[in-house]
C-alpha cells in the first residue's frame, strides 16, 4: 500500500492576490498564509480540557438551511484581543485523539489592537482564480480581531484560525463566504506547469454546529491538490478549520468542529 507521501498532490501555482488578502487589515502581527500551501493564480490576469467527542456533525446533503441574521445591537462581552483569542485556541490537552501540536503551532495574533473601523469589504469582488480556503483569507473582511494555530492529525496539518467580529457582521461574513462560493462554482485556474485546470467548489451547511457552519470544498481536475475549509460562526466569532489534500488525504476537520467551537463560545 502506497504511503501518504507517495501518492502526494501537486500543487497549483501562487498569487499575489492572496497576499494582498491578507494585509488589508494593517495593524496584525500575524503572517501571511503558510507558504507550503501554494494556491491557484488568476489564468488571465480556550482551552477547556475534555475527551474527544463521540460523533461528528455530519453533513446536510438536501433541502435549504435557515441561516442566521446579523445582530441588530451590540450584545455579550466586549471584542476579544487577538491575545484572547489565542488563549482559545486548542492545546495538547483539548485536541481530539490522533491530534498533535508541533512545538508551538506556530501561534500567531493580532495583538491588542482591535479594528474599531473595518476596511470595505473585498471577498465580493475577488477572482474566482485566487480563491483560497484559508482562515487566514476568508476571514479579512469584517474582521476586528484574530488569531491562528496549527494542529496535525497524523501528517496532515489543519489550520485552526479564530476571528471576532463588531455585532453582526459575523453573520454577514457567513453571508459573503456563501455567496462566494455559488459565484466560483466552476472556474479554471492554472498549474504549476502553466496548463488551464478546471475547478469545481461545493459548499454544505453543517447542521447542528454552532449557530451556523458551512464546509465548502475546492476541487480541480487531475494531479492537483483539493482544498477544504469548516467555517463556523458562534455569535460574533468565526472559527476557520481548513486543510489540503498534498498528502493524499484532507485532514479530518469534523473531529475538531465539536470540540473547538464549543471551547471559543
Amino acid at each position: 500500500m502506497p504511503t501518504a507521501r507517495a501518492v502526494s498532490r501537486l500543487p497549483l501555482m501562487a498569487g499575489s492576490a492572496v497576499l494582498a488578502a491578507v494585509v488589508v487589515t494593517g495593524c496584525s502581527s500575524e503572517p501571511g498564509p503558510t507558504p507550503a500551501k501554494p494556491v491557484i493564480t488568476a489564468h488571465d490576469s480556550t482551552t477547556t480540557p475534555g475527551a474527544a467527542p463521540t460523533a461528528t456533525p455530519t453533513l446536510q446533503t438536501s433541502g435549504s438551511p435557515a441561516f442566521g441574521s446579523p445582530s441588530s445591537t451590540p450584545t455579550g462581552p466586549p471584542i476579544p484581543t487577538g491575545p484572547a483569542l489565542r488563549a482559545l485556541l486548542p492545546t495538547t490537552a483539548t485536541l481530539p485523539a490522533g491530534w498533535t501540536i508541533k512545538g508551538n503551532g506556530n501561534e500567531t495574533d493580532t495583538g491588542t489592537y482591535i479594528v474599531d473601523d473595518p476596511v470595505t469589504p473585498t471577498l465580493p469582488q475577488e477572482p474566482c482564480t485566487q480563491m483560497r480556503l484559508s482562515g487566514t483569507i476568508l476571514s479579512q473582511d469584517l474582521k476586528a480581531s484574530g488569531a491562528m494555530k496549527e494542529v496535525y492529525d497524523g501528517e496532515n496539518m489543519a489550520q485552526v484560525y479564530l476571528a471576532a467580529y463588531h455585532a453582526g457582521d459575523a453573520a454577514k461574513l457567513l453571508g459573503e463566504i456563501r455567496a462566494y462560493a455559488e459565484r466560483c462554482k466552476s472556474f479554471t485556474g492554472k498549474g504549476i506547469d502553466g496548463k488551464p485546470v478546471p475547478l469545481t467548489v461545493t459548499q454544505q451547511p453543517v447542521p447542528g454546529l454552532g449557530d451556523e457552519a458551512l464546509d465548502m470544498k475546492k476541487v480541480p481536475q487531475g494531479p492537483y491538490h483539493s482544498e477544504e475549509i469548516l467555517v463556523t460562526r458562534i455569535g460574533d466569532r468565526v472559527l476557520f478549520l481548513s486543510g489540503d489534500d498534498i498528502l493524499g488525504r484532507l485532514p479530518r476537520l469534523m473531529q475538531l468542529a465539536t470540540p473547538l467551537s464549543k471551547a471559543v463560545k
